[in-house]
């Protein structure tokens, strides 16, 4: 729970920076890059371990880096159209689709429980689109930015059942590099302009791009791969949910962005939720009765 906790956060913070790394670079582009950078990083590491790559990461990889490839770059296009946290929240709505995709493809049917806390982290992410960052009048629309953050938060449900299918066979350090290599590959014929695009970049944007290639394209999935090595893919999906509360936290503090009154029951709905089935799934099982004895 721990790794995917601070996955989020990491994750959470990518919002802000992409929304102003954009001004420079066309989504396409940005992904690419990003990906790029990471599968460099992944690939030295692997070249120390090349019996890392099995079966598993390969196939693995492979899916999961079609689900968050496409997850990605409909974000960074979504994030053109919509404020940082609006697509925090959209992004929130379809990732928790994970938990209901796991049941017919996983076989992972999610408890009562589960679907309680993800109830409640829906009821939270609708209050928080409610009352969208920036202040805009009219509230919440559904438009073409938030159809793509959709769409892209739906591929990446997907991609968490891809990685809690290969998670516990698969070295994760292999699983990730595979699926950075995957989006890389996905997008090289899109990204033409991106040398050009990031020959000019300020100081400022390639310190953006760093921090998210680094903590949001390396760190934060090998940290996803890491805990779906032990938790089930609804609990994972639900864990998601905290992103927005972060990416708040960062508009709010980094971004430059305003909230509503609403913000607040909806990031305790959002807690409330995660805090009440991890404190389920952390309560021990009942004991067995003992066999009576003569």
């Amino acid at each position: 729970m721990a790794a995917m906790t601070l996955a989020t956060l990491l994750w959470g913070a990518t919002f802000v920076a992409i929304r102003d790394t954009l001004h420079a670079v066309a989504p396409v582009d940005l992904v690419f890059g990003r990906f790029v950078a990471s599968t460099l990083v992944f690939g030295a590491m692997l070249a120390l371990r090349p019996r890392a790559l099995g079966r598993a990461a390969l196939a693995g990889g492979a899916l999961a880096g079609l689900g968050a490839g496409g997850c990605y770059l409909f974000q960074a296009i979504g994030l053109t159209a919509t404020s940082a946290g609006t697509s925090a929240f959209l992004t929130c709505t379809g990732t928790v689709l994970a938990a209901f995709f796991a049941w017919p493809l996983l076989g992972q049917r999610p408890s009562g429980v589960l679907v309680q806390g993800i109830a409640l982290a829906l009821a939270g992410s609708a209050l928080l689109s409610a009352a969208p960052l920036g202040g805009a009048p009219g509230g919440f629309r559904l438009g073409a930015g938030e159809l793509w953050t959709l769409l892209g938060a739906t591929l990446y449900a997907l991609q968490i059942v891809a990685v809690a299918r290969f998670a516990a066979d698969a070295d994760p350090l292999a699983l990730a590099g595979i699926q950075s290599l995957t989006v890389a590959l996905l997008l090289l014929p899109f990204a033409h302009q991106a040398p050009a695009a990031f020959a000019a970049l300020d100081p400022a944007s390639w310190r953006r791009f760093a921090y998210l290639a680094v903590a949001g394209t390396i760190v934060a999935p090998l940290l996803q791969v890491l805990a779906q090595r032990v938790l089930p893919a609804g609990r994972v999906a639900l864990l998601f949910a905290l992103e927005p509360v972060f990416a708040l936290l960062f508009a709010l503090t980094l971004g430059g962005e305003k909230f509503g009154p609403r913000w607040w029951l909806g990031a305790a709905l959002i807690l409330g939720g995660v805090v009440r089935v991890e404190w389920r799934a952390a309560r021990p099982s009942p004991a067995a009765p003992r066999p009576a004895t003569s």
